[in-house]
């Protein structure tokens, strides 16, 4: 693993670069699509820029709530020992400071909704180009995650061994690189995706195929993930849980657009 090279002297870390990287393509990629119809340069900026603020806080906040029992009993311990204030930043750090994808994707979705309304900006023409853009971003975050040695894969004969993962229970153990499958994953999203823009099919519908692909994809990728920290419920991770969720309802609302007459070829 790789987290971090030096550039001119700094130590700078691989998945920053990467996920810099993912981010300036997304808004690439939104901006060209965006021309489509008419959407301002600087409303596919600034609307990423908002999605980006309710990512972080939805990866965050996701990422406590899969540690909520130990939150309680680190507070709890906290607070009847009357332990040192550092000691409050230390629990904060821990167990908030990590990041879930879906917590991120949906926190994104909402605030770029909410931008939208206050622009008043077409929805689904908007969501369109950033439904293409999105794998496309997640794609070089996954690269990030293999070289920083996090979101670590299961123990396999085929895969690598890493040596200076930022999680210490990754290294000096011989790991299938689950990372770069969900990086090769989300690049054939992007691809379909981007097909189904310049064909015009399902217009106004694509984050919906988005969630349903990357639902499915991810429900089974996570078979392959070690980091059961995260949660593990009737022998599901808490992704894959999310990922039916998010496979069913994506299901629900293209059938009910379907029966709508909503499904528009440009």
């Amino acid at each position: 693993m790789l987290p971090e090279i030096n550039l001119f002297g700094l130590n700078i870390g691989t998945y920053g670069i990467c996920t810099a990287v993912g981010l300036i393509l997304m808004f690439v990629v939104a901006f060209i699509l965006g021309r489509r119809y008419k959407i301002l340069f600087e409303d596919i900026l600034f609307g990423e820029i908002t999605a980006l603020v309710g990512a972080f806080l939805g990866a965050h906040i996701l990422y406590g709530i899969t540690n909520a029992d130990k939150i309680y009993n680190s507070l709890t311990e906290f607070f009847s020992k009357q332990q040192d204030i550092s000691r409050l930043w230390d629990i904060v750090n821990y167990y908030i400071g990590g990041m879930v994808f879906y917590g991120g994707l949906f926190g994104g979705l909402l605030f770029g909704v909410i931008y939208c309304k206050k622009r008043k900006i077409n929805l689904e023409n908007y969501s369109d180009c950033f439904a293409p853009a999105i794998p496309l971003f997640h794609c070089f975050g996954r690269i990030g995650c293999f070289l920083s040695g996090c979101c670590y894969g299961i123990e396999s004969e085929f895969g690598f061994t890493a040596t200076h993962s930022t999680v210490m229970t990754c290294n000096y153990v011989n790991r299938f690189p689950v990372q770069l499958l969900e990086s090769g994953v989300n690049l054939i999203i992007f691809f379909v995706m981007l097909l189904l823009f310049q064909k015009g099919i399902l217009r106004g519908r694509l984050i919906y195929v988005y969630l349903l692909t990357y639902g499915v994809a991810r429900f089974i990728i996570e078979f392959f993930r070690d980091d059961t920290y995260r949660g593990i419920y009737f022998g599901l991770s808490t992704s894959q849980w999310i990922s039916i969720v998010v496979v069913i309802v994506s299901i629900i609302i293209l059938i009910k657009k379907n029966k709508g007459g909503k499904y528009e070829k440009m």
